[in-house]
């Protein structure tokens, strides 16, 4: 009994619960026109922080990379970078780690090259993040795993990639680290972010490329009464998955300019940019 107490408190009294319960408290005491816009902004956010319903939305963008099988051949990874706080005793947050580590992971196996790459704030960048990271943790490490260049190399090592700001900058300026024509790539994220990437890295004109995915925060599971309790971790996901479907929106927008783009290249009697093909 006091562990359901517990749970409800903690729903219904902090953050978003807390959100939800002052909405629909403060629709009593309104004008009926003004209470029911409270009423529907109390249901939507406390759907939005129910895990059946968050996770639903997430799930979109993660199934579909599910146990998918990663390449033993590749030319190249690619950890796309999530965020770091400098000084702290490792560097990089969260869902940056899991992305550099299993990128870190998957170069040595395959011995292969990690581009590491996004910029960071004041010149604190993901390279620096992962190798102060890394330093951290030499204890458990070989001396191998810090063999480092700053060009492309055929075999294992970090190489830093600091100029990109966006997804499809991570790919540009990647795909010119190798060098090649046409490259095969490993591509590490976030499961959510992972589609958006694929188009993006698509439409920098990098079509042999491999999802690798980590960072699943939704799972196929029967729910329990507590899953519709309102929770900060369910409104985190809906926070991911709206985000991605803005971002999506953003890329089919670029797409739709290039293009255009393209079409007035035809009339003009120019050769379409083979890069903006989509």
């Amino acid at each position: 009994m006091i562990s359901v107490l517990s749970k409800l408190f903690t729903a219904l009294l902090l953050p978003p619960g807390l959100f939800v319960t002052l909405l629909l408290a403060a629709a009593w005491f309104v004008k009926r026109h003004v209470r029911w816009l409270l009423a529907a902004m109390a249901l939507l956010l406390y759907l939005l922080s129910i895990h059946p319903v968050a996770d639903r939305m997430l799930a979109h963008y993660e199934d579909p990379y599910r146990n998918r099988l990663v390449p033993l051949y590749a030319d190249a990874v690619v950890s796309l970078g999530g965020g770091n706080i400098r000084g702290n005793p490792l560097p990089l947050v969260d869902e940056a780690f899991k992305r550099h580590i299993y990128g870190l992971a998957l170069a040595k196996e395959r011995d292969i090259p990690l581009i590491v790459s996004g910029s960071g704030d004041e010149g604190y960048d993901e390279f620096q993040g992962l190798l102060d990271s890394m330093e951290r943790l030499k204890a458990i490490l070989r001396t191998d795993d810090f063999n480092v260049s700053t060009t492309y190399v055929p075999h294992f090592a970090i190489i830093p990639e600091t100029r990109s700001g966006d997804t499809y900058e991570n790919a540009m300026f990647s795909a010119k680290i190798v060098g090649k024509k046409d490259p095969t790539l490993i591509v590490v994220t976030s499961a959510y972010h992972m589609k958006r990437a694929m188009r993006l890295f698509r439409l920098a004109g990098i079509w042999k490329i491999y999802p690798a995915a980590v960072n699943f925060y939704t799972l196929n599971r029967a729910y329990t009464w507590r899953d519709f309790l309102p929770s900060m971790w369910a409104l985190l996901n809906s926070y991911r998955a709206v985000h991605e479907f803005f971002g999506m929106a953003k890329v089919k927008a670029r797409v739709a300019k290039y293009r255009i783009q393209n079409k007035i290249r035809r009339i003009l009697g120019k050769e379409p940019d083979p890069v903006r093909r989509y």
